[in-house]
């Protein structure tokens, strides 16, 4: 019995319940592990900023002790002696690793006194430039990225010292390939950038695209404590961008990065999850699926057991109910059919005596003839709906089926021969006993076997096999003859009803078989595909 409405049912329902939790934990943990993950690499991304603004400031201070060093370790006429001033600039560099391009002393007037680098800046003076005026008034200085007298971008420190009462100057230019090295030191990545600008926006270090003094894209800038991120788009992409201020708040160190390439960690995980998730899934299908097919397998099997024990019960009291009719109809008819035989002794008696003629003898003697036939007929009738109504005392014994089946095949071997039947028995060996009736097998397998003859109408042949399954034996009658349509089939065990033409069968023999099969315990079978032939097939329990 298939219901596909009712299995797809079953499968979605089962769907719905296994899925539903699942998609609703998979969004809530995108939801907010999702979320949690963008704020912790977030937060990594600023950790690291934070850390390398502090490197930079570092380098910056460093260079900037390192200069005041040399001033208050040094007089004013020991370093402006070109000697001395290039073993301190040797000495610097190593352990800066050359992280200077010159080094120079200058007056309190602005002019250049002694100078170690590439250019020529002897005598140069430097009293009207920005850096001069701002190391006069501090005491020390960073200078943003500028021109100056050589034309070529560069950054110089610069710190004040006395000679007496006289201030005087040592300054610095810093090597902008380390120091744009250092910026970029630790910013990984397809699409990272690092670079400084100035309060104006000017570029003091090399960026990814541009150049040292360039304009950036950067406007409006705002000062603000600690590190900052924000996301912006720039030719398309979101890029998320981490700032913070160094160098007393004169600079801006800018990290930036595309934001897809941040939240990668996170793409990945996500990845991850959404295909743990779908193999969850997939699984969850196939096991509904078949759990759904193994359960609907079982209901159908239930239904199927059901419904052949409602039939065998309809079909017990349907037999129980006509044989208890038939016995009545089968008594009523006995005794006129005993008149009637002893009716036409009486006229054979009488014939006999007054000797009519033999023309009307002859007449005679044919009609009684019929009669007698016709009576004998319903004799045979009514004999065997006593048999179907009549219930016998079944004697059940131990019985090997095998010699008892090999004994009545050979009673029928005439017979066959005659219909031009070949009459074939496979058994096996050693087969265990069955409780049954000698007597009602004998019944049921004539019945059975003649049945199969009446389908064989050029000859054919009848094959009986009895084999072991499990707790049961079986015994077949197989023959190849035209065999039984399936409306019929189901119909066969049902009292009266007969495939045979009218005055070549009552109707009765397979339920007479049916309800002896059903005494021993056993159950009867049929089995019958048109051109193909019919199966009858006995199940009987091992007796144990």
């Amino acid at each position: 019995m298939k219901h596909p409405i009712f299995r797809s049912r079953i499968v979605i329902v089962l769907l719905v319940v296994s899925l539903l939790p699942l998609c609703l934990m998979s969004a809530g943990s995108w939801f907010v592990f999702g979320r949690l993950l963008d704020k912790k690499s977030l937060e990594l991304q600023r950790t690291v900023v934070e850390s390398h603004a502090r490197s930079i400031e570092a380098y910056l201070t460093e260079s900037l002790n390192s200069l005041r060093l040399l001033a208050t370790t040094h007089g004013f006429d020991e370093i402006t002696d070109q000697k001395t001033l290039h073993r301190l600039f040797t000495s610097l560099n190593m352990n800066s690793n050359d992280g200077f391009i010159d080094l120079g002393v200058i007056g309190a007037d602005g002019e250049h006194l002694a100078y170690i680098g590439p250019y020529d800046l002897i005598n140069r003076n430097y009293r009207d430039t920005d850096w001069f005026k701002q190391v006069t008034n501090e005491g020390k200085y960073i200078s943003d990225v500028f021109l100056g007298f050589r034309q070529v971008p560069h950054c110089v420190i610069a710190v004040k010292s006395y000679h007496g009462t006289n201030p005087w100057f040592l300054r610095a230019t810093i090597n902008s390939d380390q120091f744009d090295a250092l910026v970029q030191t630790g910013m990984l990545g397809e699409t990272g950038d690092a670079f400084i600008i100035n309060i104006k926006g000017f570029y003091q270090t090399t960026p990814r695209v541009g150049l040292v003094l360039d304009k950036s894209p950067l406007t409006n800038l705002e000062y603000h404590r600690d590190v900052q991120d924000r996301i912006v788009r720039i030719n398309g992409p979101q890029i998320i961008q981490v700032t913070t201020w160094i160098n007393e708040n004169r600079w801006m160190l800018v990290v930036q990065q595309d934001a897809a390439e941040i939240r990668a960690p996170v793409t990945r995980a996500a990845a991850s999850g959404a295909l743990l998730i779908l193999l969850a899934i997939v699984l969850i299908v196939i096991t509904t699926y078949l759990a759904t097919r193994h359960l609907l397998k079982r209901i159908d099997k239930a239904n199927a057991q059901r419904e052949e024990m409602f039939k065998a019960f309809t079909r017990s009291a349907k037999l129980a109910s006509v044989g208890e009719l038939a016995t009545g109809l089968a008594h009523e008819i006995n005794n006129p059919l005993a008149i009637l035989s002893a009716d036409q002794t009486n006229i054979s008696d009488i014939i006999s005596e007054i000797k009519p003629d033999k023309e009307y003898l002859d007449e005679l003697s044919e009609a009684l003839a019929r009669g007698k036939k016709q009576i004998q007929r319903c004799k045979s009738i009514t004999t065997k709906m006593l048999q179907f109504g009549r219930k016998r005392d079944t004697q059940l014994e131990p019985t090997d089926l095998a010699p008892s089946v090999r004994e009545i095949n050979k009673l029928l071997e005439r017979q066959a021969s005659v219909n031009n039947v070949e009459l074939i028995l496979e058994t096996e060996e050693n087969l265990p006993t069955v409780m049954i009736d000698p007597v009602e097998l004998e019944q049921v397998l004539v019945n059975l076997i003649n049945n199969s003859m009446h389908a064989l109408d050029n000859g054919g042949k009848i094959a009986t096999d009895i084999r072991s399954e499990g707790d049961e034996v079986i015994l077949e009658v197989k023959d190849n003859g035209s065999g039984i349509s399936q409306e019929d089939l189901n119909r066969i065990f049902e009292p009266f009803f007969t495939t045979k033409p009218v005055g070549k069968g009552t109707g009765l023999g397979l339920s007479v078989c049916y309800g002896i099969v059903q005494s021993w315990g056993g159950r009867l079978e049929a089995e019958s595909k048109l051109g193909k032939g019919t199966t009858m097939r006995i199940h009987l329990p091992v007796n144990s």
